[in-house]
């Protein structure tokens, strides 16, 4: 399994279109430089009225399935 760390700052303008079906997965490039595309339905916990704001921790496993998403 492999871990990466990222932040990520989406207003909630942008959260509306993951709630309406229009976008299905969020890049984010993890602090060393990797570009993830990752589940916007992993994020909805994570939601708030100002969007999605913070750091995150994604563990990925051989498969490139998400095992957990941590916000740190």
């Amino acid at each position: 399994m492999r871990q990466f760390e990222f932040s990520l700052a989406l207003p909630a303008d942008k959260i509306q279109a993951i709630y309406q079906g229009q976008a299905r997965y969020i890049l984010v490039e993890s602090d060393d430089g990797l570009k993830l595309q990752l589940p916007a339905a992993n994020f909805r916990g994570f939601v708030s009225e100002d969007g999605i704001h913070g750091r995150f921790s994604v563990t990925i496993d051989s498969d490139n399935k998400i095992r957990a998403l941590h916000r740190i």
